[in-house]
């Protein structure tokens, strides 16, 4: 399994993500009231039990505001399946 990023790294989504295409970010800590309301943070990364096995996702805060797959947004940040994330170069 893939090693999650620290808070602080620098960090690219995946051009083949569903949303935020080829974004460049900085790995942060989930604002508090995103814990408070989904399961599964523990840290800055957060677990979602899938078909598929567990899913690791991260909190990035991205350098231009993203918009979703729906045109929703500008999003300053959102949480990213950690599969789509690589360090920026």
């Amino acid at each position: 399994m893939k090693q999650p990023f620290a808070p602080g790294d620098r960090v690219q989504v995946a051009p083949s993500y569903h949303w935020a295409h080829s974004a460049l970010g900085t790995v942060r800590q989930p604002p508090d009231h995103i814990v408070k309301f989904a399961d599964g943070w523990r840290g800055n990364v957060r677990e979602v039990p899938s078909l598929k096995g567990l899913l690791l996702f991260q909190w990035v805060e991205f350098d231009v505001p993203q918009e979703d797959c729906d045109g929703d947004g500008p999003y300053i940040e959102g949480e990213i399946d950690l599969e789509y994330l690589e360090a920026a170069v």
